[in-house]
């Protein structure tokens, strides 16, 4: 028996329409994580590498302060003058992902009155910047405490992260997925400090990190309290940045015009 036409088109909509749904569910999903992927803005500039060869240096940043003459927006603390940020603020600048502070230092944003440094500086010079100015809120760990904790990282995250933080501790063998490697810096420039510090305070479900906040190593008299897991934090940290300094702080970098830029 023959169908009307019609009802040829109607009985084809139907068998369509659970498709149609599905496609309009994953094109939503898709718009959805467009609208949410970090660094989308990168495609912009797909042709650029933006992470660094090598940890920057903050007594460097430090130089590229002085030579754009950062304080005089911003400050000599960071703490503000005519721009509108504190930059000195621990708990806004534990917010913020270094990749992020980098495109906005290089290529500027719309809607603010930063200039795009990134034809005026090199790409490492931008990231020593960015690490200083992160100093600015978080200090990065000197000498002596990187000594302290040292131990302490040996012996509760080295067996899994390796001592120099590879990610090829003795126990990493076999676990899925493997443990981070701390120099990874386009893993770790992508996570703010405040995804850090829960990551070692809570542990990671399933992917067999543990949780540390209110533990003890008895055996190096360290409570892992609040203030502990934030010191472990900046312990991390420096397996992607540097307090060495490359550049003599008073004369040793050439004028920021003189550079060869990114772009």
């Amino acid at each position: 028996m023959r169908l009307p036409i019609r009802l040829k088109h109607a009985f084809s909509l139907l068998l369509l329409a659970p498709t149609m749904v599905l496609l309009s569910s994953c094109s939503s999903n898709v718009a959805l994580k467009n609208d949410s992927l970090v660094n989308a803005n990168l495609t912009r500039k797909a042709d650029i590498e933006v992470y660094p060869e090598d940890r920057p240096s903050v007594p460097d940043g430090k130089v590229w302060w002085g030579k754009q003459d950062c304080a005089s927006c911003h400050g000599a603390t960071g703490s503000g003058g005519s721009a509108n940020i504190n930059l000195s603020d621990k708990d806004w600048m534990r917010k913020q992902k270094p990749i992020d502070q980098f495109m906005f230092v290089a290529y500027g944003k719309p809607g603010t009155n930063h200039p795009a440094l990134s034809d005026k500086m090199t790409k490492r010079q931008i990231w020593d910047l960015v690490f200083y100015t992160r100093s600015l809120a978080v200090p990065e760990l000197n000498d002596t405490e990187i000594m302290a904790v040292d131990p302490v990282f040996g012996s509760n995250c080295a067996v899994c992260h390796g001592k120099k933080g590879k990610g090829d501790g003795p126990l990493a063998h076999g676990l899925e997925p493997v443990p981070a490697n701390f120099s990874q810096f386009r893993r770790f420039y992508d996570r703010t400090d405040d995804v850090l510090y829960d990551h070692i305070a809570n542990g990671i479900k399933w992917e067999g990190m543990p949780n540390f906040l209110g533990k003890e190593d008895k055996a190096k008299n360290v409570k892992f309290d609040e203030a502990y897991i934030w010191k472990l934090v900046q312990y991390v940290r420096n397996f992607h940045e540097t307090n060495l300094a490359t550049l003599p702080e008073d004369t040793g970098a050439n004028k920021a015009g003189a550079t060869s830029p990114i772009k």
